[in-house]
């Protein structure tokens, strides 16, 4: 069955490397985030390596897999948050607006995932976002709420 169709819908897909379009990608993506710097919502200037994920046809959910995002994560969360529960967090596009979501944390067969939802599907249609877009996804502290926020910029492919 084709990766993205309704049994894969919203696991996220593999992004083919290439030199030049990752080159590419990182300059788009360092430029859409200056806004976060200048107004200062990133605590201590800490913000993490990017998350990047393509997109499927599952506009409700971003699915998160693989041990990279845990390693990622865990360096911000604290000891009190339960992801399993269900983790409010603020989304930040590169304009500043703020988009409440919600993290959650799912075991199944011996794999982790985590996936951000309740909000997911508002910021794909504002973003007119689609199947097969590239988002980079930057974790980091609130510098007023020490709230657990991400960063969003994206590509499309189209």
């Amino acid at each position: 069955m084709a990766e993205g169709s309704s049994n894969d819908a919203g696991k996220g897909k593999n992004i083919v490397e290439d030199k030049d379009y990752e080159r590419e990608f990182q300059y788009k993506d360092e430029m859409q985030l200056e806004f976060v710097f200048n107004v200062g919502h990133v605590k201590d200037f800490e913000l993490s390596m990017p998350y990047r994920a393509q997109l499927t046809n599952d506009k409700w959910n971003l699915f998160l897999r693989g041990p990279y995002f845990e390693d990622i994560l865990l360096q911000f969360l604290k000891e009190e948050e339960d992801v399993k529960e269900g983790l409010p967090v603020t989304v930040y596009d590169k304009g500043g607006h703020e988009f409440p979501m919600m993290l959650k944390k799912f075991d199944k067969d011996s794999i982790t995932y985590y996936v951000l939802n309740r909000g997911w599907f508002n910021f794909c249609d504002q973003k007119r976002l689609q199947e097969n877009d590239v988002v980079a996804l930057r974790t980091f502290r609130h510098a007023i709420t020490d709230e657990l926020s991400f960063v969003v910029t994206f590509t499309k492919m189209r």
